[in-house]
């Protein structure tokens, strides 16, 4: 493995016969631990100059700090999946667990604060993780990211007024949400990419389907790149989707993707014929209480 002007090759050496093993045969117990052994005890977790010049390095240091999440930190990813507070602050909690070097206890800090305000619904955990973040931080382009990342999530959160867009749909045609004032909204953002996304889709069709004539449009705004454009139009057509189907023109970095802190999809938007949003991080189509939420608010 190439780093900068830096060569690790014991490193890469030991990755690089894991990779084999596990494709080359299945793998029995004394050969499991073994590859545990290789790729999540036996090397420095804290090199910041591996760090900062190989990507590779990155990738293994992110990785092995999500698998031991099932391992080392089972009773915080134990205690998370029923604690709305907890899950997003899981990985804040464990590379300040892991992580020792200075520079990449910031980075990682920085980007565990980034995604848990991204996530979090209550406002009093994120001004407090927040306010933490500001006393210690020192990155100025973090710093603005943070920022900015915490006043959408104050601006855009439920009861708000939606931001606008306007994008093109199938056809060529452009299409901004306040053209839709007056009925209720219910958007899905997705990408042809998106596993998760695509098994959602037969429940979203249903629930088309079932409130095709009642007071509520719906929205399927796509996240592939513009590159991709031809591939997302295809699969519309082919699938059949209805309702009206957007690309956002600049993927995830889109301006209402952006207002909406969306890092992860599917994601699901509700709001009102008000223009106010009812729920930033709406039900899925594959939970029954969308439907019973549908009925409660008279759609």
């Amino acid at each position: 493995m190439q780093s900068g002007d830096r060569k690790d090759t014991s490193f890469s050496r030991r990755m690089e016969e894991a990779a084999m093993s596990m494709h080359v045969k299945r793998l029995d117990s004394t050969e499991r631990k073994l590859l545990d052994k290789l790729s999540l005890t036996d090397w420095d977790k804290n090199d910041a100059a591996l760090f900062q010049q190989s990507a590779w390095y990155r990738q293994m240091v992110d990785q092995y700090l999500s698998v031991i999440q099932y391992s080392k930190y089972r009773h915080l990813f134990e205690t998370s999946i029923h604690n709305d507070n907890m899950r997003p602050l899981i990985g804040l909690h464990i590379s300040r667990g892991e992580i020792t070097n200075p520079f990449m206890l910031e980075y990682f800090t920085y980007a565990g604060t980034r995604n848990a305000l991204k996530m979090l619904h209550d406002k009093p955990v994120r001004d407090s993780l927040y306010n933490s973040y500001i006393a210690t931080a020192k990155h100025p382009a973090h710093l603005k990211e943070i920022r900015e990342i915490y006043r959408n999530a104050n601006t855009y959160g439920d009861n708000m007024p939606a931001p606008d867009f306007s994008y093109e749909d199938i056809n060529g045609k452009k299409v901004a949400l306040k053209d839709l004032r007056g009925k209720y909204v219910y958007i899905d953002v997705w990408a042809t990419w998106c596993g998760p996304c695509k098994m959602e889709i037969p429940h979203l069709s249903k629930i088309e389907e079932q409130y095709a004539h009642k007071n509520i449009q719906f929205v399927s705004l796509s996240v592939d790149t513009r590159a991709d454009k031809g591939k997302w139009k295809d699969f519309v057509q082919k699938e059949k989707l209805k309702g009206i189907q957007l690309l956002a023109d600049k993927d995830f970095q889109s301006d209402f993707i952006q207002k909406f802190n969306i890092n992860a999809i599917p994601r699901f938007i509700l709001i009102g014929p008000d223009g106010r949003i009812i729920s930033a991080d709406a039900l899925r189509p594959s939970n029954p209480a969308l439907k019973t939420q549908f009925d409660k608010l008279g759609i």
